[in-house]
């Protein structure tokens, strides 16, 4: 076992890891938000506005936490979010986080920007699985992508929203992550101190976004940049009509945080709302998801499935949500938490921790079952836990 991973027994123990084992700006590339990073705080500051009501004296000596999402049934209601790049935390990157989202019953959604391929993936795990897809401007590359994951038989398509425009990261404009990247000497510097994670990922298994090649590129224009000129900032929601006829299977959108938003998804085929402000990472200063969960929930009377994305680090967080009428929680720096922390098993370890924490918490809260965690369980404690109006 990796040092230091023994001594980890919740999210934040291997997030705290994870940070002491990468450079800095690997560290800033996974761990930050956008601007102030006020929205990636209110993500996690959500959650306590609302308090657990357990109820006594019931039978909890036997748990079941087994739902379905998204058509897969999993042993808890969880969703690995799709992250772009894991291979710079570790080299088994999307691999060693799928394997371990299917050791411990999860749903993986696979990043249109991975570091290891639809086929890789598909062919290394045989857990429920997703694929992330983004509205390109070349179209016939989103269908091409589309459709490879049709191939690979990834049960579900997640389309992302949320990232029209490229958002503005202090962190990685000051260590020089960027597209193309534009490290200096500082940067440089922090590298050369990990001499493990050099060789790891720039020599033994260098990163590469192996979904694309580049040829569709013109003459002269790196592959990352020509994928980041791909990022269309005119996609409507005719778009998303093409995505499901052209999918035919379970489709959720990802990036939807308004009710008017959240209710004309659905009218436009979505079986699936992941609300969800890309992890804080996009605009700053935007609600949480938590925020608008209760009036989601009111809006869409149980036309769609509604998954919360952002902020879940707590078996606890993980019952709020639900009690408020989600039926799954997303997260991804949980998964990359463990990765850098250690690996493969590093991220079935973090994966496993939440996982228990959140059974051991259905049993105090006094169920038993994921149906039974509803609405007369959690109250809200602050004054922003009132019910936008809908």
């Amino acid at each position: 076992m990796p040092k230091g991973l023994a001594a980890c027994i919740n999210v934040e123990d291997f997030a705290r890891v994870s940070r002491r084992r990468l450079p800095r700006p690997i560290v800033d590339f996974f761990d930050g938000g956008a601007e102030d990073e006020r929205t990636m705080a209110r993500n996690r500051a959500a959650f306590d506005d609302w308090a657990l009501i357990p109820r006594s004296m019931h039978d909890v000596a036997q748990v079941s936490a087994q739902a379905s999402v998204m058509g897969q049934t999993l042993a808890w209601p969880f969703v690995v979010a799709p992250t772009g790049m894991p291979g710079l935390l570790h080299p088994d990157g999307e691999i060693a986080i799928a394997r371990a989202a299917e050791k411990v019953g999860a749903l993986y959604s696979l990043s249109t920007m991975a570091s290891r391929s639809i086929e890789e993936v598909a062919a290394a795990c045989a857990g429920p699985k997703a694929f992330q897809l983004y509205l390109f401007r070349d179209r016939g590359l989103t269908l091409e992508l589309l459709q490879r994951a049709k191939a690979a038989r990834y049960k579900a398509l997640i389309l992302a929203i949320d990232v029209q425009v490229p958002a503005n990261r202090e962190r990685d404009r000051r260590s020089g992550m960027l597209i193309p990247p534009k490290f200096g000497l500082k940067t440089v510097l922090d590298f050369a101190l990990r001499p493990r994670w050099c060789w790891d990922v720039l020599v033994r298994r260098p990163v590469t976004l192996a979904n694309f090649s580049g040829e569709r590129a013109d003459p002269g224009v790196p592959l990352l940049t020509f994928i980041n000129q791909q990022f269309d900032p005119s996609i409507s929601w005719s778009d998303l009509e093409w995505v499901a006829q052209h999918w035919g299977g379970p489709l959720a959108i990802k990036g939807i945080l308004a009710e008017d938003d959240a209710e004309r998804a659905v009218e436009h085929g979505v079986g699936t709302i992941i609300l969800s402000n890309h992890g804080g990472r996009q605009l700053d200063a935007a609600v949480s998801p938590m925020d608008m969960l209760p009036s989601v929930v009111a809006r869409l009377g149980g036309r769609a499935e509604i998954i919360v994305d952002g902020g879940v680090r707590r078996g606890t967080d993980m019952l709020k949500a639900i009690a408020l009428g989600a039926t799954a929680c997303m997260a991804g720096r949980v998964g990359l938490y463990g990765l850098g922390a250690g690996g493969t098993a590093g991220a079935a370890a973090a994966l496993g921790a939440l996982r228990t924490e959140f059974q051991r918490d259905m049993a105090l809260l006094g169920v038993t079952e994921v149906s039974q965690i509803d609405r007369s369980r959690v109250r809200g404690i602050n004054a922003s836990a009132v019910t936008p109006a809908v």
